[in-house]
């Protein structure tokens, strides 16, 4: 009972299946059963184990039960109890060893004895139903005839230390029942169970505000009340995990990518400095001494940013908190406090603008502006503009119009969430931690069309003055010429006297390249259908015929005066001069040669007139 409060082995939470909890169990009674041998003794820094030396039943063990709990006045308890195979005849000698590391010793059963491992004897004198407790603590170092209680060595022992006052303990004088499994129900005979409440605390075992722990257990059977007696069974250790200690653990998280990542303490922490990747641990364990600690992160990589600390914290006095915005954390640890904090970083992101034109190659530079220093500047074919180490975030990037020389026809995007607005010229970058997203602006050169404006001689000869008139084909496309639908551009062009006019940066399509001003005794030449690409030239001539006139005079011999006729060329019927025009007399006009035909009466004469080319 502790504070007026019943605790009972039934509801103490221990278990002696599955998970082990405080409960040893000891191998069946046999030859399998083990047990300490060849002289074996409490002082023997590693006990020989053996099997099938099965000791005499007043030694012989079945199980054990341990518990240590800090109660609600603050004082650490020891509970302890023990069974046997039957009542025995002469004396009872019980040693509950505590150890606080869990290493096992060479004899692979046993745990490596510390400085300051309890071990507690209970002893019970001849047919007797009082236990006499004490407690011996293991000593490395100092005399042995002052610090060793029998061994004539170190380690050792120390001097047993009387619990008077500071324990209640008993053995069973009727038959008891355990509950707690496994095989329960079972039914212990007298003096075959035994327990003991001990005061850590008031006994100096576990001195108040100090730091101890005992990982594990274990029972042991001497086979006298003298301490240098033989050992004889033993029950193996159990696992006790009872720390009055702080702990401390720091842990890393990352977002987008992972690193290495360094750090450096205070306080006395073993190791000083440590580094932690993504997922990684460093566990000082539950055996640190209450006081003042800082663990700082003071080594990142390239490109990383600390973005969150975050702590749990459970202990009376015990806190942990970010000094400001700092990658400190101040830690106050108090007696059993824990402490749980990880470091939360994320990478830095990079966003790429590149330039590509069609053609390839293509000669030009364009400027962007962004919201991003990185990106802002001019860059030609296949360069780019990169903003590396950014926060995750959106940014954008707009290309100044590059026209006349160049539209901007796409831009595409190397992730789902960036995107590319061509009617904006902006690309809007998503960018997430770690990540490195690219957005690449295709720009397609304008194209020309030359044209070559000539007549119809041989060699052509070059005509000044053509006027020329780009019309945009819209749909439905092709045909002979121009159609209703076709609108006109504002691009024209005039021919020089070398007969040549040329359309610039016109952007990639189909025109029809219509004649719209003929120079003076030519024909106007038909329209024509040029395809431009990109960065393309397209050349055309357009040939306008000559026009020529025929002039006909029909002279009456007798006197050579003119007559007036009727002349029909091609369908066309006119009338030739019958009088000379002011300054002329008909006789100079009839005695003009060319083409002169005498002796013809009237009537009807057929004829045919051949311009050559």
């Amino acid at each position: 009972m502790v504070n007026g409060v019943e605790d009972d082995w039934a509801n103490a939470a221990i278990s002696c299946t599955g998970t082990i909890v405080g409960c040893g169990l000891d191998l069946p009674t046999g030859q399998q059963d083990n047990s300490f041998g060849q002289g074996t003794k409490e002082d023997t820094p590693v006990p020989t184990v053996v099997s099938g030396q099965v000791p005499n039943n007043k030694s012989d063990l079945t199980r054990f039960y341990s518990k240590l709990k800090t109660e609600a006045n603050g004082k650490d308890y020891a509970y302890l109890a023990w069974e046997r195979v039957q009542e025995p005849n002469g004396t009872t000698n019980m040693d509950f060893e505590f150890n606080k590391s869990a290493a096992v010793s060479a004899n692979g059963v046993t745990p490596v004895r510390s400085d300051g491992d309890v071990l507690i004897k209970y002893d019970l004198a001849q047919g007797g139903v009082t236990p006499v407790l004490g407690y011996h603590l293991w000593t490395t170092t100092g005399a042995p005839a002052s610090v060793c209680e029998a061994s004539n060595t170190v380690p050792c022992w120390g001097k047993v230390q009387p619990l008077d006052g500071n324990f209640e303990a008993s053995i069973n004088t009727e038959a008891v029942v355990d509950p707690i499994n496994p095989d329960a129900p079972r039914s212990l005979s007298v003096r075959t169970f035994g327990e003991a409440a001990i005061n850590l605390t008031d006994s100096n075992i576990i001195p108040a505000n100090t730091c101890e722990t005992f990982s594990g257990a274990y029972l042991k059977s001497r086979s006298s009340d003298s301490f240098t007696a033989a050992l004889k069974d033993f029950i193996a250790p159990v696992p006790l995990n009872f720390s009055k200690c702080g702990s401390i653990k720091i842990r890393k998280a990352t977002v987008g990518g992972d690193g290495t990542f360094g750090y450096t303490t205070t306080g006395g922490l073993t190791p000083a400095t440590f580094t932690l990747s993504s997922g990684g641990l460093r566990d000082y364990g539950s055996a640190l001494q209450p006081g003042s600690y800082t663990i700082t992160e003071n080594s990142l990589p390239a490109g990383w940013d600390l973005t969150s600390i975050s702590c749990t914290v459970t202990g009376t006095g015990t806190s942990a908190a970010q000094s400001g915005t700092s990658a400190t954390i101040n830690i106050t640890l108090g007696f059993q406090g824990s402490v749980d904090c990880t470091y939360t970083n994320t990478a830095r992101a990079t966003i790429i603008v590149e330039k590509q034109t069609v053609p390839d190659g293509t000669a030009g530079t364009f400027a962007f502006t962004s919201d991003v220093a990185g990106l802002n500047g001019s860059i030609s074919d296949g360069q780019t503009l990169t903003a590396a180490g950014i926060l995750p975030g959106t940014y954008t990037a707009t290309e100044t119009d590059p026209a006349p020389g160049f539209d901007l026809t796409g831009i595409a995007c190397d992730d789902s969430n960036s995107t590319g607005n061509v009617a904006t010229r902006t690309a809007t970058f998503v960018a997430a931690a770690g990540e490195t997203v690219k957005c690449t602006f295709t720009n397609s050169q304008r194209g020309r069309i030359n044209v070559l404006k000539t007549d119809d001689d041989t060699p052509g000869v070059p005509l000044a003055g053509a006027v020329f008139t780009l019309y945009a084909d819209a749909a439905p496309t092709g045909g002979t010429g121009p159609g209703a639908e076709d609108a006109a551009t504002a691009f024209t062009c005039t021919t020089t006297d070398a007969g040549t006019c040329s359309f610039l940066n016109i952007v990639q399509g189909s025109y029809w390249v219509v004649e719209t001003t003929t120079p003076a005794g030519h024909d106007t030449a038909t329209a024509q259908l040029a395809t431009v690409g990109a960065g393309g030239t397209v050349s055309l001539t357009f040939v306008d015929p000559r026009d020529f006139k025929i002039i006909v005079l029909v002279c009456k011999e007798a006197d050579n005066s003119l007559y007036s006729s009727t002349v029909t060329v091609d369908g066309e019927d006119k009338t030739s001069l019958g009088t000379s025009p002011s300054g002329l007399t008909s006789a100079q006009l009839c005695a003009l040669g060319g083409a002169t035909y005498g002796d013809k009466s009237y009537g009807n004469h057929d004829s045919n007139v051949n311009i050559p080319q």
